[in-house]
């Protein structure tokens, strides 16, 4: 079978103009969706605990493409497990950097982003391109399981948000919120600390309207309790349907992309947490 002929420098440049555009397009949708269907708001949240290794940004593009996607690799990691793109697949597209070799690089940079330059991995990023990825779900091969993470015990997960909480905050949460965690059971417990420690790490002064500061709080501690594999509480789109500022984004996208980050900063500290005090239980 003959191979097909490599592009030439300009039909690249073309192509990669052509997918950046075809991106662009997929957001603007996406971004509307997220201040206009309650559902789809969800669906990047959900897309975003279960996808923790894609950057904010790509968890919306990722869900808008493909909302129900549990994995996902470019063509050449797929190979690399083991396994291959279905022939006829559509691959999702994501913000990938653009880089340049650069020398004493230290910091690194989240893909997805659209700022000034950085450094990822000992190059600079000078932008970002449309690249291909596959979910699981559209590739073929070798068996392969999904990255799995036992949940924690809500029990476990309680007892270290409180102790963060009165760290962090010098509150008791109990004595602040007026609740007996003690007659809670324990994921109605988890709910209500998730809540209190997503509303303050979400400064009120961030959000443009009424209502916002809240929707983005019960979001957060969504995507938290998701990852940490306890039962959630509720998820809230924020009230931002037809607010135009002059930032390039939406509000939408600023909103979306604090609340999945706050969301797993909490996750993070509670499951570090819970490591270090199994490896000090069992160094004991």
């Amino acid at each position: 079978m003959s191979r097909k002929p490599k592009m030439t420098d300009e039909e690249r440049r073309a192509y990669s103009v052509r997918m950046r555009g075809e991106l662009e397009a997929v957001m603007d949708r996406a971004y509307g969706a997220m201040v206009a269907d309650e559902e789809f708001w969800a669906t990047v949240m959900r897309t975003a605990a279960t996808l923790t290794d894609r950057s904010a940004v790509n968890s919306i593009a990722i869900a808008a493409q493909c909302p129900h996607a549990t994995r996902v690799l470019s063509s050449g990691d797929w190979r690399k497990a083991g396994r291959f793109p279905i022939k006829g697949s559509t691959s999702i597209r994501i913000w990938t950097p653009i880089t340049r070799r650069s020398e004493g690089a230290q910091d690194t940079a989240a893909e997805g982003g659209q700022g000034e330059a950085v450094e990822v991995e000992g190059r600079r990023v000078s932008g970002y391109k449309a690249g291909p990825v596959f979910d699981v779900a559209q590739t073929d091969g070798d068996a392969y399981e999904l990255p799995f993470t036992a949940p924690f015990a809500p029990e476990v997960v309680r007892d270290v948000l409180v102790g963060q909480y009165r760290d962090w905050y010098h509150q008791d949460p109990e004595q602040a919120g007026g609740f007996d965690f003690g007659q809670e059971a324990p994921d109605g417990a988890v709910r209500i600390l998730l809540y209190g420690h997503a509303w303050r790490r979400i400064a009120e002064g961030d959000v443009l309207l009424p209502g916002q500061h809240a929707a983005e709080v019960a979001s957060a501690a969504h995507v938290a309790a998701l990852i940490l594999g306890v039962a959630p509480g509720p998820v809230v789109m924020p009230p931002l349907a037809g607010v135009i500022t002059q930032d390039r984004k939406p509000p939408i996208h600023e909103s979306a992309v604090r609340v999945i980050e706050t969301g797993r900063a909490i996750a993070s500290a509670v499951a570090g947490a819970v490591e270090r005090h199994h490896e000090l239980a069992h160094a004991g």
